[in-house]
Parts: C-alpha cells; sequence; structure tokens
C-alpha cells in the first residue's frame, strides 16, 4: 500500500522480518546490496557506495580523537570506509543477524558491533560500557522509524553526542510529498516493505526541537548524488545533512 502525505505508523516487526530475510541473502561477492538493495545490479551498488562514502567522509572531519557511532550500522558498511587510526568506532543495529555479519566482517580492535534498537540507544550504551561519542552517523535509519519514536531516538542520539559533535544523516526523502509504503510488496526485492519517506522540511522540524535546540547547528545539507544514473526514483532521491556543535 502506497501512502502519500498522510501519516500512518509501520510495523517493526515486520521491518525486523524484512531485514532478517535480507541478511539470509548476504553475498561475500556483493555485500553491500544486503541494505543498499540492487540485488542484481553490483556495480551500481558500489558506485552509490563509492559517492556517498567519498562525498560525505571529509565531512566527518575525522581525526585521531574521533569517537564514531554508527546508528542502524548493517552489516557495517560504513566501518569498511572509516580509518583505524580514529580512537573507537561503534555500530548498533536492530537486526541481530545483520550485527553477527558485521562482527564476522570487522575484527579491527577499536571496532564494535552492538545490537540494539534505535530508541533503546542510551539503554543499549550504558548496557555496553559505552560512553559519549563526537561523531554520529545516522544513514538510512529515519526511514524505518514512526514520527513518535523519531522523536524519541533523536533525543537519545544528542544526549550521547559530546559538547563538540560532528552529526552526519543521510536519509531518503519523500521529493514532493510524505511517501509511506506499508506492507508494499517490492518486485526489486521480492519481498514486503515498510517505510516513511518524509521531505526535507519534515526532517527539519523534528531537528528543531532534538538538535537545534542543543546547540547544533546545520553546516551543509542537499541531494547526495549528482549524476542522474544513481538517482533511479522518481518520487524520492538520497538527502544529506551535516550538523556541527
Amino acid at each position: 500500500m502506497r501512502i502519500t502525505e498522510k501519516i500512518t505508523d509501520i510495523d517493526y516487526r515486520e521491518t525486523k522480518r524484512f531485514f532478517k530475510n535480507r541478511a539470509e541473502k548476504f553475498s561475500v561477492d556483493n555485500p553491500y546490496s544486503v541494505t543498499m538493495y540492487q540485488d542484481n545490479n553490483k556495480e551500481l551498488v558500489q558506485e552509490r557506495n563509492r559517492k556517498e562514502t567519498e562525498k560525505l567522509c571529509p565531512l566527518l572531519k575525522l581525526n585521531s580523537d574521533s569517537k564514531v557511532l554508527d546508528v542502524a550500522c548493517g552489516i557495517g558498511r560504513w566501518a569498511d570506509a572509516l580509518p583505524e587510526t580514529i580512537r573507537e568506532y561503534c555500530g548498533l543495529d536492530f537486526s541481530g543477524e545483520l550485527v553477527a555479519i558485521a562482527n564476522q566482517r570487522n575484527t579491527r580492535e577499536n571496532f564494535s558491533f552492538l545490537e540494539g534498537a534505535a530508541d533503546e540507544l542510551e539503554e543499549t550504551l550504558v548496557k555496553n560500557g559505552k560512553g559519549k561519542f563526537n561523531r554520529i552517523l545516522m544513514v538510512g535509519i529515519l526511514i524505518y522509524l514512526n514520527d513518535g519514536e523519531l522523536d524519541s531516538t533523536l533525543a537519545q542520539i544528542e544526549k550521547c553526542c559530546e559538547e563538540h559533535s560532528v552529526i552526519c544523516i543521510r536519509e531518503p526523502i519523500g521529493i514532493k510529498e510524505r511517501l509511506t509504503l506499508k506492507d508494499y510488496f517490492s518486485d526489486e526485492l521480492k519481498d514486503h516493505y515498510n517505510a516513511i519517506y518524509r521531505t526535507h522540511q519534515e526532517l527539519q522540524r523534528f531537528f528543531e526541537t532534538s538538535f537545534f535546540n542543543h546547540g547544533f547547528r546545520l553546516i551543509q545539507k542537499g541531494f547526495l548524488f549528482d549524476e542522474d544514473a544513481l538517482n533511479n526514483r522518481k518520487e524520492t532521491a538520497q538527502y544529506f545533512y551535516i550538523l556541527e556543535r
């Protein structure tokens, strides 16, 4: 079902089931397709990943004191792009199956992966003895959160940030209007799919309460890809935000 403009919740149980199925499709030959999809187009997956990390990595201003929290890390795609010279990397994902793959793929000493839901972020970090972070990655997670949990998650993100921090958010957005896919069967994915594509104006209203009112400034924003070949959706497009405090 495709729902435009109207606010409609999605079922997290279905999302969890979906990513369990995605984990079963993991392939060493095309690993990033697990969360970037395009199962039959390895070249497109590779090019999108390359363009994304090349564009956004410099904006993180990484150095030897950087402590990176990657919310919804999947199989550790972004962990692969980060230098080992950073102080710490912690990936969090609510899919135990994806976290297991991430742990198998990346064994660097200062890199770790935890299982936990985004809206239970604080509890998961405390339980695992984690402190605060100064670099936050949120890549493709907000579309899987209902509005109520989105507010809660962003508030928890702000609380786990050090005084001086950079937040990088990359999300597919609705270009003209909010679009919700609820139990929508995707021929491409061969599965039912649930996601909420908010407009960038909607997202910025959420950022107002959680981030802007707590000292963060919007440093940069825009569409992620310039190439038409990498933007193959008519109603949605990849968008990014860089916030700094």
